[in-house]
């Protein structure tokens, strides 16, 4: 294969791993923060803008400005937009470190491994969404829907303490910011 070949193949993979990981370093570092700023500093007594400890899954101690029901609708508007990009850019750039990694010359073993760890690592997102952040991602689901349809989200009321049912939704925006980063 020519050298234009490996050329085109290697900067394609570098352009569309690029554009997949800057969607979610945004998402994370950029998107959620934003949606989960809290609202102007309060003008009531202490005690009734103090501490937030109604949450027992809280790891802070101001509420975002934005209700918790439009929060989930925010947080699936984006996360439909970037399921259907994602995986685009995923693949191209899967693709993209194959077809590199196949057609450098013999004798260039380490960079074969090398690209073929690259196609590993930028496909890898799939499987990782799809079991370590799918209860996260059905929790969030379901509250969007149900804001949606109008219904007063009452399930996590007899959900077992400490899993994902039980979050705030601004906590548990959080605990999906993380996961998204890994």
């Amino acid at each position: 294969m020519t050298g234009n070949g490996l050329i085109v193949g290697g900067v394609v993979g570098v352009t569309a791993s690029s554009i997949f990981f800057g969607a979610n370093l945004g998402m994370s570092f950029v998107f959620i923060p934003t949606i989960l700023l809290p609202g102007p500093a309060s003008t009531l007594p202490a005690q009734a803008s103090g501490e937030n400890r109604a949450s027992q899954t809280s790891n802070s101690t101001q509420r975002p400005a934005t209700k918790p029901e439009h929060l989930a609708r925010q947080w699936l508007a984006t996360y439909d937009i970037g399921k259907k990009a994602g995986p685009f850019f995923a693949l191209t750039a899967t693709g993209s470190w194959l077809y590199t990694a196949l057609t450098l010359p013999a004798g260039l073993g380490t960079q074969q491994r090398l690209l073929a760890a690259a196609s590993f690592l930028s496909v890898s997102i799939v499987p990782f969404t799809f079991t370590v952040m799918k209860r996260t991602n059905d929790e969030l689901m379901r509250r969007a829907d149900s804001a949606t349809k109008g219904e007063e989200d009452k399930r996590n009321a007899g959900a077992e303490k400490g899993t994902v049912e039980t979050y705030q939704t601004h906590d548990l925006l959080w605990r999906w910011a993380k996961l998204n980063f890994m």
